[in-house]
C-alpha cells in the first residue's frame, strides 16, 4: 500500500548515536591519547605526513613552546594499530595554494606510503590547515579519496552532506566541548516523529594537550563519553562506509519492499521498530493501521 512513511537510518545494532575522534600530524603526543582511547573504548582517525615522519621541531602556541615531534615510519604500525590512519598529505601544504601536478602527488604519494606502512588501502583524508576547494575536492576524490574532514566546526551533531567536505563537530579547545557532549549523552526517544541520527566529531592535535594543559580534560571528555549503550564508537572510514551502504539502499516503488545491495548491513527505524537490512538481502515492510 502506498502511504506516507519516514525511515530513520541508524548506526549498527540500532545504535542512533556514534562517537568519532580525527588527529592530526603523526605527532607523539599521539602515543598518550591513544592509550586514553583503549582505556575508554574510543576510536578515531589519525592523519599523517609520510613526508616528514622522523622530523623533530618546536610549535609556538599561545606565547610558548611545544614539542611537535613526528614518529618514524617504522613506528607507525604498531603505535596506530586498532585505530584507522589516513592520509594529511606528504608534506602539509596548503592545497589551494601548490600546483596541479602537486596537488595530486601529495595525495597520492601520500596514500602510496601510508598503505606500504600498514598493508591494506587507505582512503581517507585531512585537509591540512583546513583548507580546500573545488579543484582540491576534484582531485582528492580521482586520487581514491572517500572522505575529508576539514576545519569548519558545526557545533551541532549532523551526518555529513558531502564526505569531501565532512565538518567535524568541534575542536577540543572550544569552551562548548562539555555542553555539546551533554547533550549529545541525553536519552533519544526512538518513537519520536521527528528523530534523527547524531554523530559527535570532536578532532584537534595531540600536541595541544601538551601546549594547553588539556590532557585531563580529553580525558573526562572520554570517560564521560565511553560505555553508552547507544552509542557506536567508529572510525572516521567505518562511519563513511556505513553511511554509504544506507545510501545505497534500493526500494521498490511503493516502498514496500528494500534491497541492500551493500556488503554491509545496515539498520533502520521503520514506523518505530528497528529494522536489520542484512547484506544481499531483501525486506519486506507490511503495513499495520
Amino acid at each position: 500500500m502506498l502511504r506516507l512513511r519516514r525511515d530513520v537510518p541508524l548506526f549498527p545494532e540500532g545504535k542512533p548515536k556514534a562517537l568519532t575522534l580525527s588527529y592530526d600530524d603523526g605527532v607523539t603526543q599521539d602515543e598518550r591519547l591513544i592509550a586514553l582511547m583503549k582505556k575508554y573504548g574510543i576510536r578515531g582517525t589519525f592523519n599523517l605526513n609520510p613526508g616528514v615522519m622522523g622530523h623533530k621541531d618546536w610549535l609556538v602556541q599561545r606565547g610558548g613552546e611545544v614539542r611537535h615531534y613526528k614518529f618514524p615510519k617504522e613506528k607507525i604500525a604498531d603505535i596506530y594499530a586498532g585505530q584507522e590512519i589516513a592520509v594529511h598529505t606528504m608534506t602539509h601544504p596548503d592545497l589551494v595554494r601548490v600546483g596541479d601536478g602537486m596537488l595530486a602527488y601529495e595525495i597520492v604519494q601520500c596514500r602510496r606510503e601510508l598503505e606500504e606502512i600498514i598493508k591494506a588501502p587507505v582512503t581517507g583524508m585531512a585537509y591540512p590547515m583546513g583548507t580546500f576547494n573545488d579543484k582540491v575536492e576534484h582531485v582528492a576524490r580521482s586520487c581514491g579519496i572517500t572522505y575529508s574532514r576539514t576545519t569548519k566546526q558545526t557545533f551541532t551533531f549532523d551526518l555529513p552532506e558531502d564526505f569531501l567536505t565532512w565538518h567535524p563537530t568541534c575542536h577540543h579547545t572550544e569552551a562548548e566541548m562539555f555542553g555539546l557532549l551533554e547533550e549529545f549523552l541525553k536519552p533519544m526517544d526512538m518513537k519520536g516523529r521527528f528523530l534523527a541520527p547524531k554523530l559527535y566529531y570532536l578532532w584537534g592535535h595531540a600536541y595541544e594537550f601538551d601546549a594547553l594543559g588539556q590532557w585531563g580534560d580529553i580525558e573526562l571528555f572520554l570517560e564521560k563519553a565511553s560505555g553508552k549503550e547507544d552509542i557506536w564508537y567508529a572510525t572516521n572510514g567505518e562511519i563513511c562506509a556505513y553511511l554509504n551502504a544506507v545510501k545505497q539502499l534500493v526500494y521498490s516503488a511503493a516502498g514496500e519492499y528494500i534491497y541492500n545491495p551493500a556488503c554491509l548491513d545496515v539498520w533502520l527505524l521503520i514506523d518505530g521498530e528497528v529494522r536489520r537490512l542484512e547484506s544481499g538481502r531483501t525486506i519486506e515492510i507490511q503495513y499495520h493501521s
